[in-house]
């Protein structure tokens, strides 16, 4: 479940926004102008609760939302009991929101800010009460009452019976149609349960935390290592709990078979109950020194080293584990040499593109802006009545984000490469980083490089040349699936690939290994929809997932390199740019 929107109501500073994510997610401003804030409401969705000060000041009731919205497969069958072929999907049901995404909402609400969780969704309002809500006895009452034929259906299976209803007449709509998803006894409640303990595990690292051993950088890190280490093993420890409660059961049981042999009465008054403890809160455990000392106890930029190195390995530490993580960072800046900034973003980055792995990042430092890209921006900030204002993605206003932080952050360097995407961004990058041939013509660190959100936007860029009048250079790089250029002129500024795709230079030893799969043959691997064929294979990933996974893995470039992979292609386009560029 990869978190996609978050929407805020009355909660602090936000009176009603709404955020959109991707796997990486820088979000900008000055100091106090929100940053936090959106850790902390994820945090409290997540882990907590919040408390009476963080319901908005202007609001006029005591109610806090936060809204989460995740991707997920809406047409995945969903076993909502034991009972063979009772099975039904998030589209069936009518549960996902209008953007196709399943989307919980825990509202707080009065003096004790008491919680109470709801689906949001596109959801029929023909009905009195949504029938996802509905007991057994209430659906056949509806069906009774609105005299519809049930004969040839199974009466005793909810899902049949709300088909049957929602088939009766024809529906009308409702967005952001609000269920309760804590009625007892419900299918409601069943689909709540299953898919919360599928939440995304949120880990939050703050800047701001005091010396002690419980509120700490470090108790942050320690918590992390803990909480990826149960990911691992999560499948055996459930095996094994399964066991542990069985042999309980039977002990517990025959206990009191005995106790009913002396008292009878007081035996049938006794339930026996197994609370379930989290098996990260089994293990605690600290990094010491050789005279026992707590790491703990060492100055804070020496224990955002720790933190560094933490995200370093899981950056380099291949896992299979499908338990999805947001990492959650305020201000990594923080204590820090430039040289350690740089390296804890790369390292965040580079795990932004494993699989089931986001990382959202707070800053108001222009050094950690300029290391990514406009597309993982959020911009935060206030008009002249103190309301805040938030920008993403094409609203961004570069002009403000240069008065705000006092940069231009998305153009480095006077030569500019304007791609397709992000992809193609990772995937020059890495040609450069990892290939010498390739560096020593020229470094792509030199140059800056901007995806325009595909083919179309680059087409557009080269026929109307929007930089012309400014004091940079341009060169295009397009795919091959679309080789027509505009103009002859415009040859000299224009790569285009001969493959279809970044995809097609990648070995297919290296794609079958990295999703153990089989692509087989009967393909033209220059030509073929890679992307396409690996999802054929049961890969249960999105396109862009695919593609981003596939252009930042350091096992690609040397496999490349090794085998000298279409290495004669990239010289002619790192000479290309380079001639370009000395002109």
């Amino acid at each position: 479940m990869r978190l996609k929107k978050l929407r805020l109501k009355n909660f602090r500073s936000y009176r009603d926004v709404e955020f959109d994510f991707d796997n990486l997610n820088v979000i900008i401003g000055k100091n106090d102008v929100g940053k936090s804030t959106v850790l902390d409401a994820l945090n409290i969705f997540f882990n907590g609760s919040p408390d009476i000060n963080d319901l908005n000041v202007q609001s006029e009731e005591k109610l806090i939302e936060i809204s989460c919205a995740f991707e997920v497969e809406g047409n995945a069958q969903i076993q909502l009991d034991s009972s063979e072929n009772t099975t039904t999907t998030l589209q069936d049901e009518y549960l996902l929101n209008k953007d196709g995404l399943l989307e919980f909402c825990k509202c707080y609400e009065g003096e004790k800010l008491k919680e109470k969780s709801y689906l949001i969704s596109r959801h029929p309002n023909n009905f009195d009460r949504p029938l996802i809500t509905l007991k057994i006895n209430e659906l056949k009452r509806q069906i009774t009452d609105k005299k519809i034929d049930a004969s040839g259906i199974n009466k005793t299976i909810k899902k049949d019976l709300r088909r049957v209803l929602f088939s009766s007449e024809k529906l009308t709509f409702v967005d952001n149609y609000k269920i309760d998803a804590n009625v007892k006894d419900t299918d409601i409640l069943e689909i709540y349960t299953k898919f919360s303990s599928k939440f995304p595990d949120f880990l939050l690292f703050k800047a701001d935390r005091t010396n002690t051993d419980k509120d700490s950088e470090m108790a942050d890190t320690l918590t992390a290592i803990t909480k990826t280490a149960v990911n691992e093993v999560t499948e055996q420890f459930e095996t094994i709990k399964d066991i542990i409660k069985s042999e309980i059961n039977k002990i517990a049981e025959k206990t009191l078979s005995k106790l009913k042999e002396f008292d009878n009465k007081i035996a049938q008054g006794l339930n026996h109950e197994i609370k379930n403890k989290p098996l990260e809160k089994i293990f605690e455990f600290s990094f010491n020194d050789e005279k026992g000392v707590s790491f703990n106890k060492r100055g804070s930029g020496v224990k955002r080293l720790m933190l560094l190195s933490f995200f370093l390995a899981e950056a380099e530490r291949q896992t299979s584990s499908t338990q999805d993580v947001i990492y959650a960072i305020e201000e990594p800046e923080t204590s820090q040499h430039p040289d350690f900034q740089q390296k804890l973003i790369d390292a965040l980055k580079n795990l932004s593109l494993q699989a089931h792995k986001q990382i959202l990042i707070t800053t108001h430092t222009p050094e950690i802006v300029r290391l990514v890209n406009r597309e993982n921006l959020i911009f935060l900030q206030k008009d002249e009545e103190d309301n805040i204002i938030k920008q993403q993605n094409n609203e961004i206003e570069i002009s403000k984000v240069r008065d705000t932080l006092g940069i231009l952050p998305f153009v480095l360097h006077k030569n500019i490469i304007l791609v397709e995407g992000q992809c193609d961004v990772n995937f020059l990058l890495n040609l450069s980083k990892y290939i010498k041939k390739l560096r020593s013509i020229i470094d792509l660190k030199d140059y800056t490089l901007i995806p325009l959100g595909g083919c179309d936007n680059v087409d557009r860029w080269i026929k109307e040349d929007y930089l012309q009048t400014s004091n940079v250079k341009c060169l295009y790089f397009k795919d091959g699936d679309n080789k027509e250029h505009y103009t002859l002129e415009k040859q000299d500024n224009v790569i285009t690939t001969r493959r279809r795709e970044i995809e097609n230079y990648i070995p297919k030893n290296v794609i079958e290994k990295e999703f153990s799969i089989t692509l087989g043959a009967g393909f033209d691997w220059n030509t073929a929809d890679i992307s396409t064929l690996i999802k054929e294979q049961g890969v249960n990933l999105c396109e862009k997932d695919i593609k981003m996974r596939l252009s930042g893995k350091k096992e690609i470039w040397e496999e490349i390199e090794a085998q000298q992979y279409c290495v004669d292609e990239f010289v002619e386009w790192f000479n290309k740019i380079k001639t370009y560029f000395s002109e």
